[in-house]
């Protein structure tokens, strides 16, 4: 790692130092051969290191794309600056999911978890689209997956499924369901935002903590008293995810004042 890039990632949390690595593997194999390196799907949080280090390279840029607008996950293709970009592929497909929609019910999480369970990497899988009005479902994915993809997986729970290349043109729309709302924090321990934003207990916040049912800007975290920060997402398992967005100061008994996104499952 450069000298520069090592300073740049101590600003990072230490369970991301992985991927601070392989980004400047990708930065430097991007100019040591003049070509593209296109990524995997990206969580935000992903996204956001890897834009921060591939600024500090002077040399290089770095174009995103989800196959959708507003897409959560997206794929990265670092570039140095003089290259086409006319030339930049991103390989991404469009699967609609058909399924006997007059006595069944998809969610999300079937959807994700029928995918993992036939052996299918997260990091090939973009968004999942839902159109509440039509019973409809797509997702985004790897075009270089999608055979095996549309192979492997043809029951989502006990339904059975086909998945039907779709024009990404014809995409659904991505859905923004965050709610704001402002809470009055004793702290930004994890626990304590949990438990202020969605009404449990801090000892049943911990709970969800030490069982391992909460994961932190997509990682795994097991440990309450982790310090939170602007734009931290926390996600967690059967109750949703929370985003800080602005800290405010404090109030006259000494909370944080706080505006959070948030979505309750």
């Amino acid at each position: 790692m450069t000298n520069k890039l090592s300073t740049i990632s101590q600003h990072f949390r230490l369970n991301e130092q992985p991927f601070v690595r392989q980004v400047d593997d990708w930065i430097q194999q991007s100019r040591n051969e003049y070509r593209s390196i296109l990524t995997q799907f990206l969580n935000p949080r992903e996204q956001y290191i890897l834009n921060v280090l591939v600024n500090h390279a002077a040399d290089l840029a770095v174009y995103f794309n989800g196959g959708v607008q507003g897409a959560e996950s997206q794929r990265a293709i670092l570039v140095p600056k003089e290259y086409p970009q006319a030339d930049l592929e991103f390989e991404i497909s469009l699967l609609e999911i058909k399924y006997p929609t007059k006595f069944n019910n998809l969610h999300h999480s079937t959807i994700l978890g029928s995918m993992m369970y036939s052996g299918i990497s997260r990091n090939v899988i973009g968004d999942i689209l839902y159109d509440q009005t039509h019973s409809r479902w797509q997702i985004i994915i790897d075009s270089k997956m999608q055979r095996y993809i549309q192979q492997m997986v043809t029951k989502i729970g006990h339904v059975r499924v086909s998945l039907i290349e779709c024009d990404l043109n014809n995409v659904l729309p991505h859905i923004n369901d965050w709610e704001e709302n402002f809470l009055l924090l004793s702290s930004l321990r994890l626990d304590t935002v949990i438990s202020a934003g969605f009404d449990l207990s801090r000892s049943g916040a911990k709970k969800l903590i030490e069982e391992n049912q909460v994961r932190v800007n997509w990682s795994e975290i097991a440990k309450p008293d982790v310090e939170l920060a602007i734009d931290d997402v926390i996600s967690v398992r059967k109750h949703g995810r929370i985003q800080i967005k602005l800290l405010d100061g404090l109030s006259k008994k000494g909370k944080i004042k706080s505006i959070v996104n948030i979505i309750r499952r």
